[in-house]
């Protein structure tokens, strides 16, 4: 009886209590779920709150929209030196694709309206009875980064950085940069030189010292070597730049000196001509070729051969350009981020005996853009110019202030971005031109530029 007796005892504390088991085996499974529940919403809110990660997609595609408006006005109207330089609508348009990680090989190509015939010029006119615009292959290039090929560290990492440029690429030379302004003594701003270019880039010398070494090959005009079609030969410009930059907040300072050599300017040139003993040569003359086609600046001085020929004083250009930079942050409105900046660029023509330099200054401020500070990016920028008629080669210079060479004038600029897609500019240019640097331009751009 006792044996029975506790087995029933057994059965019945199991019966009671399997009730509790079960209320017990319940509250826990409960209690891991709503721990669960709240290690999910703690993971959704870290990943709410932590920053994004940069896209991988190596390829940079974008494009550019100008809309401009143009009032310009010349005191002596038969020496206009720009086609087409009555007031009214312009654009450009530019499309691109670059292929930039940071690795051995980097690639882009870009189309844009307009550099036909005047490279320096891309704006098209509005008004051909609505009839499609036609696109350019504007740029061009591929750079191989050597160094990348058997260091794959980030290039902060790295002592040096060498690229090989080849193609029509973005302009490789420093010509004092600040903001979206950037000087043009030289070197307008949509000249995308042709040829190969290789760059030498030390990022840290020394603490807060940068070096850059920039040469290059560059074929401006080729010319078929025929028999009686005058001078031939390649034009083309070989070129050289030294530039260092040192930062100590607030300041920051930088300079660079190049030698460019600008050869065989007279290709094309031909002049009638009398040989005695042979006969002579009565077909018409003709020009040099970047004397010749309809478009291009030609402010540089020219010396007659002949009826129709005409060429430069010299056939070599060698002209040394100096350029110096320094840049303070104003320590007060830290929240706009303003700077102010200076810059001096200097041009010498060391193969003419006249008419061989120029120079000019550039006042400007910057700012805006800091995160939080409600102002998005500005700049402002003054620029006086005094520019003789061979202190460079007028083909590639300043379309805006000058046309070319052989002026003297000031320019003012401003622009704001409204919008990361959109910004607003106003500029305005008033200067004598040449021939002798007593006829007076005025002329003021305001453009709406939406990049996307």
């Amino acid at each position: 009886m006792t044996m029975k007796c506790l087995i029933a005892m057994g059965v019945g504390a199991a019966i009671l209590m399997t009730p509790l088991g079960w209320s017990w085996a319940q509250s826990s499974s409960e209690d891991r779920l709503r721990r669960l529940e709240q290690e999910v919403e703690t993971l959704k809110k870290e990943r709410a709150t932590a920053p994004k990660e940069a896209s991988k997609w190596p390829i940079d595609i974008g494009a550019s929209v100008t809309v401009r408006y143009d009032l310009t006005a010349v005191e002596d109207q038969t020496e206009l030196r720009l086609d087409e330089n009555r007031d009214g609508f312009r654009t450009r348009t530019r499309l691109w694709a670059e292929f930039r990680p940071d690795g051995p090989v980097n690639a882009g190509v870009r189309l844009g309206t307009g550099e036909n015939p005047n490279p320096t010029s891309p704006f098209i006119r509005f008004g051909d009875l609505g009839r499609a615009k036609s696109f350019n292959l504007d740029q061009f290039w591929l750079a191989i980064r050597p160094i990348k090929l058997f260091d794959e560290r980030p290039m902060e990492k790295q002592f040096a950085d060498v690229a090989i440029l080849a193609g029509r690429m973005p302009q490789p030379f420093w010509r004092g940069n600040r903001g979206t302004w950037a000087s043009e003594l030289i070197w307008d701003d949509d000249v995308s030189p042709e040829g190969l270019a290789l760059k030498v880039n030390f990022p840290q010398v020394l603490p807060g010292l940068q070096l850059e070494a920039t040469s290059g090959y560059f074929v401006i005009e080729e010319a078929d070597n025929l028999r009686f079609s005058g001078l031939t030969g390649d034009t083309y410009l070989a070129a050289g730049q030294l530039k260092g930059e040192y930062k100590w907040s607030p300041f920051s300072t930088a300079a660079s000196i190049a030698l460019y050599g600008f050869n065989r300017l007279n290709a094309g040139l031909r002049s009638p001509n009398f040989t005695p003993g042979v006969g002579a040569l009565l077909s018409p003359g003709q020009a040099a070729f970047l004397l010749r086609e309809p478009g291009l600046q030609r402010t540089n001085n020219q010396i007659n051969f002949g009826p129709g020929a005409t060429g430069f004083v010299d056939e070599n250009f060698n002209i040394l350009n100096l350029i110096g930079q320094l840049a303070f942050e104003l320590p007060a409105m830290r929240a706009l981020a303003p700077e102010v900046y200076l810059v001096g660029d200097y041009a010498h023509n060391l193969t003419v005996d006249q008419d061989k330099t120029g120079w000019g200054i550039t006042l400007g401020l910057r700012g805006g853009g800091k995160s939080g500070s409600g102002i998005n990016p500005f700049n402002l920028w003054f620029t006086y110019r005094n520019v003789n008629a061979d202190a460079t080669l007028a083909t590639l210079a300043d379309s805006d202030l000058g046309g070319g060479t052989s002026y003297k004038g000031l320019e003012a600029g401003a622009n704001y971005r409204v919008h990361k897609n959109l910004m607003l500019q106003i500029s305005g240019f008033a200067f004598d031109a040449g021939p002798a640097k007593d006829n007076y331009w005025r002329r003021v751009f305001f453009d709406l530029v939406a990049n996307f």
